[in-house]
């Protein structure tokens, strides 16, 4: 499950997703983070080495992974964008 949650930007973070791994680029630097070895439990903090971190939150209860990832809008952003939901990436 991922939720991008929206922050009032012009810059551009892109994600691909391969099962639990998420592979985040910004400003031309691209860095893969891994979550699948992650147990049951929450991490408040990833470190990264972008300027900015993709990964606000990641958390995984009975087995099902759910990751919170920063999602840069432009002020003339769509409804789905300002106002996301859970998505569930396979």
């Amino acid at each position: 499950m991922v939720f991008f949650s929206p922050c009032r930007s012009d810059e551009k973070i892109e994600y691909q997703f391969n099962g639990e791994k998420i592979i985040a680029t910004f400003d031309g630097q691209t860095e893969e983070f891994d979550f699948s070895d992650m147990p049951d439990g929450v991490l408040e903090s990833v470190e990264s080495d972008l300027p900015v971190n993709p990964i606000i939150e990641a958390k995984r209860e009975n087995g099902e992974l759910s990751v919170v990832l920063l999602n840069f809008i432009k002020e003339d952003a769509t409804d789905e964008e300002r106002f996301p939901k859970w998505q569930v990436v396979e």
